[in-house]
């Protein structure tokens, strides 16, 4: 199975067990309550940091992941910056749902997936680029941006699979509000059964 293959298998099977929260776990506050407010718009705020690292990010590593060693724009920060695009969406997904269990199985099962996840890469990265990539992991923190590092071509040629890919990314993140007002609606109506509320 490739690395992707399984990234992508993995990503899957972590998380079941969120979206299970997210169906079934209720928050027991108001729904109209200023809690309840400012958790979702915090929600909306992560979610568009999420997609914007990931946006940008896509458009310097699109098609190109496998064929060269990417070091500048959002890889000149950080050498996982995909990744810390997916962990703002879904920081930003869980407070959506106003669901602090879901916000906490997902840092239980989004951090450890992305450090093996970008470990494997990492030793691919090694493989493929032997001299190259152990200079550049030792100047760009794996995770954590830092900012005095950035440096950017000046200008990109992106691939049309990298646009639809961007494309895609950007409807699933716009779906997230819409699927929990339906989920409220489902829950008022007892559709779906609220198995817990908390805190």
């Amino acid at each position: 199975m490739s690395l992707r293959k399984k990234r992508i298998a993995l990503t899957r099977a972590a998380f079941v067990p969120v979206i299970l929260l997210a169906v079934f776990v209720q928050p027991s506050w108001n729904p109209e309550s200023t809690t309840a407010y400012f958790v979702e718009l915090s929600g909306y705020v992560f979610l568009l940091a999420g997609v914007a690292v990931r946006l940008w990010s896509i458009h310097y590593v699109g098609g190109r992941k496998s064929h060269e060693l990417i070091t500048d724009g959002p890889y000149s920060l950080c050498r996982n910056p995909l990744y810390v695009g997916t962990f703002l969406l879904t920081v930003g997904a869980c407070l959506c749902f106003e669901n602090v269990l879901m916000l906490a199985a997902a840092f239980l099962v989004v951090v450890p997936m992305h450090l093996a996840a970008a470990r494997w890469e990492e030793r691919h990265l090694l493989e493929l680029f032997p001299e190259a990539f152990p200079e550049y992991a030792r100047s760009v923190p794996r995770f954590w941006p830092r900012l005095r590092n950035y440096h950017s071509r000046d200008s990109l040629s992106v691939p049309v699979r990298a646009i639809r890919r961007i494309a895609i990314d950007t409807a699933g993140v716009l779906l997230i509000p819409a699927l929990e007002d339906l989920l409220e609606v489902l829950h008022r109506t007892h559709i779906v059964p609220v198995l817990l509320q908390f805190p």
